[in-house]
Parts: structure tokens; C-alpha cells; sequence
């Protein structure tokens, strides 16, 4: 077996840090702000401002890391977001809370691509990144379990997060690993995407519409049906886990019988899981979780799907070009997502997952024609 490259194992634990840090923080910031009697539409803005920021992120980030490299950029980007979680438990109002989500997407989009960019250069999209996706998984999942030690009173479910991304700063900072080349700038060509990748592209903010909702919303279900906070961060594991175990097998199964096929099917199955959310309320709590495990088996593949089959239409451009302007697109569904979601969400759970539902419809529609012309 090769050796992994020096240094990577920093990597690694600031990408765990950081994605525990954050994980928390998008859970808590919703449930806090339903139990002090913020209204939805400003509770979707606390998830569609970090969107925001983040999609402003994957503009710019290149200009950071060329002025101040990759290194010192992930230090000052880090140390922004801490920051600014650690505000969060200062400033108790809506607006403020958004502006510095958006302040903290921001710097979360340049440290995700930092990192992407930084273990791909270093060391390959191959087993080295499916290392990444594992640590990034597991510190997701374990961010998700532990709100329920950390809890929601006091300064403490502001001030760990800040402490973690802080630490992975730190990770970053007195790590070994060579900093790769600076990237050239990224310009996005969407018109050229939507042209000759049109299901890719509406896949992509599909993707991000129902991620951003479920993502932006999910953590105050349990909180609108008065249930326990047990129940509400078991429900939001079991998303994760639905979506960690259908993710690898569905894009294998694309790459051997066509992904136009396997999407059409992850997408009926969609709207089948759609059902009882729809025609069942309230639901118990084995229900739910249950439910949104199997919804995690539709929701998350849907963007990688939609990835492979944008870079399938079009061999010719470079798949980084592609992937970013890919990512574009994600982001732009989760900004609207929640906004969406939450105008929905005063009229109940069914009527979120109606509106879902309607959602994977269109791109499943969408994907007929296209199967019939060949494309």
C-alpha cells in the first residue's frame, strides 16, 4: 500500500474539526431561534445567508489564495469564522445572527475549496478523497449527536463550534503539507452548462433546493411537533446515514446502466417517500426518523448523479471548470430552498414535503425527453 502523502493527516483532522464545527452550529442556530419565537421566513435566512456566503465564496476564493496563498488564506479564513461564531452567542437579534451566517458561509465555501483543491492536488481524487468524504461524514454525523450533550442553553453551543473551526485553523497552519500550485481564476460559463448539460445543471439546483430546505428546516420538525431533542438529532442522523449509504452504490450503478436511468429511479423513489409525509400527520417519532433515513437515500445522490452526468455530456471542458460551476448552481438552490421552505413550513410538515415532491416531479419530467432524444 503507498504511503499517504506527509501531512495529510492534518489535513484531515482540520477538515473534521471544521465540519463538526459547522454541522453544529446549522443545527443549533435553528432550534434556538424557533424556542425564542423568531418567525420561519427568519429562520430560513439563517441557512440562505450561509448559501449566500458560500456562493460568493466559490467566486472569489481563487483571488485570496493567489494574493496570500493557500496556507495563509485557510489562517485568515478560519480565524474570520470563528470569530464570527463566537458572535453569535453576543448578538441575540435575527439580522444580526444573518449577517454573520453570511459572513460564516463565506469563509466556509473558501475553506471547503482550499481543502478540495489543496488534497486533490497533494494527493489524487482516489482513495486519498474517499478518506476525505469518510472524515467529512463521520464529523458531520458526530456534530449532529452531540447537541444533545452540548444542549441549547447558554454560550456553549455558540462557543464550540468557534473553538473547532478555530483548531482547524491551527491544524492547518502547523501542518506539513506542501501547498500546491495557485489555481487560475474560475469564470463560470452556466449559459454553456445549461445548453449542453440542461438535466445536469436543473439536477444540480434540484439538489440544492431540497438540500437547503431539509438542511435549513429539518432541525425545527421535531421542535414544531413538541418532541424531545433526542428524537429531533436521531432524525437528522438518520438523513446523514441515508444518504452515506446510497451515495457510493447509486454512482456505481449510473457509471454501468446509464445515470439519466438511475436518477429517474432515485427520483420515483422520491416521490414515494414523499407519500406518507404528505397524507400522515403528525407522525410518531420511529416514523420520522425513519422516513427522513429514507429520504437521505434520495436526497444526497442526486448531486453526485447529476456531477457525473454533467461531465459525461460534455467530455471536452475541464472537469474542475465544470464541477465548480456545478457547485455554483448547488449553492443557488440552497439560498432559495429555505426561503421557499419556510413560507411552506407555517402550513405544516405536509406542505413542505408537497412542495418537495413537486420539485422531483419536474426533474423527473425533464429527464423523459431527454432519454427519448438519446441525450
Amino acid at each position: 500500500m503507498t504511503a499517504p502523502p506527509s501531512g495529510l493527516a492534518g489535513l484531515l483532522l482540520a477538515v473534521a474539526l471544521l465540519v463538526f464545527g459547522t454541522n453544529l452550529q446549522g443545527i443549533v442556530l435553528p432550534i434556538l431561534g424557533h424556542e425564542r419565537g423568531a418567525g420561519m421566513l427568519a429562520i430560513g435566512l439563517f441557512s440562505s445567508g450561509w448559501s449566500a456566503g458560500f456562493v460568493i465564496a466559490c467566486l472569489s476564493v481563487g483571488q485570496v489564495m493567489g494574493r496570500i496563498g493557500h496556507r495563509r488564506a485557510f489562517l485568515s479564513l478560519g480565524l474570520v469564522s470563528a470569530g464570527a461564531s463566537a458572535l453569535l452567542a453576543v448578538f441575540h437579534g435575527e439580522i444580526g445572527w444573518i449577517a454573520l451566517r453570511v459572513a460564516i458561509g463565506f469563509c466556509y465555501g473558501g475553506l471547503a475549496a482550499i481543502i478540495e483543491g489543496w488534497l486533490v492536488a497533494r494527493a489524487g481524487s482516489g482513495s486519498a478523497f474517499a478518506l476525505y468524504m469518510v472524515v467529512n461524514l463521520v464529523a458531520s454525523l458526530i456534530g449532529t449527536l452531540s447537541l444533545d450533550a452540548i444542549g441549547t442553553g447558554g454560550a456553549t453551543p455558540f462557543l464550540v463550534p468557534a473553538a473547532c473551526i478555530a483548531l482547524s485553523a491551527l491544524a492547518v497552519a502547523v501542518g506539513r503539507i506542501p501547498a500546491p500550485a495557485t489555481p487560475a481564476p474560475f469564470r463560470p460559463r452556466l449559459w454553456l452548462l445549461m445548453r449542453r448539460s440542461p438535466i445536469g445543471a436543473l439536477g444540480c439546483v434540484v439538489a440544492g433546493l431540497v438540500t437547503g430546505t431539509i438542511g435549513g428546516l429539518a432541525p425545527v420538525f421535531g421542535m414544531m411537533d413538541m418532541r424531545d431533542m433526542g428524537s429531533d438529532t436521531l432524525m437528522l442522523a438518520a438523513n446523514s446515514v441515508g444518504g452515506a449509504i446510497a451515495t457510493l452504490p447509486l454512482g456505481w450503478l449510473g457509471e454501468r446502466i446509464g445515470r439519466r436511468r438511475v436518477l429517474a429511479g432515485t427520483l420515483a423513489l422520491g416521490l414515494l417517500i414523499c407519500v406518507p409525509f404528505v397524507l400522515i400527520a403528525p407522525l410518531s417519532n420511529a416514523s420520522l426518523i425513519g422516513l427522513m433515513g429514507a429520504f437521505g437515500l434520495v436526497q444526497y445522490p442526486i448531486y453526485g448523479l447529476c456531477v457525473g452526468l454533467a461531465n459525461q455530456d460534455m467530455p471536452d471542458r475541464s472537469p474542475v471548470h465544470v464541477a465548480g460551476e456545478l457547485v455554483l448552481l448547488f449553492g443557488l438552490g440552497t439560498i432559495a430552498g429555505p426561503l421557499i421552505g419556510a413560507a411552506l413550513l407555517v402550513r405544516g410538515i405536509p406542505a413542505l414535503f408537497l412542495a418537495i415532491a413537486a420539485v422531483l416531479l419536474v426533474l423527473l419530467l425533464a429527464i423523459v425527453p431527454s432519454r427519448r432524444n438519446g441525450s
